[in-house]
């Protein structure tokens, strides 16, 4: 069994405007099919295909000051040898 290299990691701070900015420019470039990520010098760039698996988790973490509210949002997909996504079947909603 192979190890995970992990890529990138933050863990920021932002505004509720700047936030969703973000995240309207993630959207795009999901759309387009390439996403960079730019930190410190160096870049990650992701080919993403035209299925992928999103995991939602939202939780309230009781703290000593008070509760922390979470929202993770997870996406991923899985590519075979010649880089092409593998399906994973599913559900289907009509």
């Amino acid at each position: 069994m192979t190890t995970s290299t992990r890529l990138l990691k933050s863990k920021d701070t932002y505004s509720r405007e700047a936030l969703a900015d973000l995240l309207a420019t993630l959207a795009d470039r999901i759309r387009s099919g390439t996403v960079t990520f730019d930190q410190a010098g160096s870049s990650v760039e992701l080919a993403v295909p035209a299925s992928v698996r999103l995991d939602i988790e939202i939780k309230d973490v009781p703290k000593p000051t008070g509760v922390k509210h979470e929202l993770e949002l997870e996406m991923s997909w899985v590519t075979g040898a010649d880089g092409e996504p593998i399906p994973s079947g599913g559900v289907s909603v009509s």
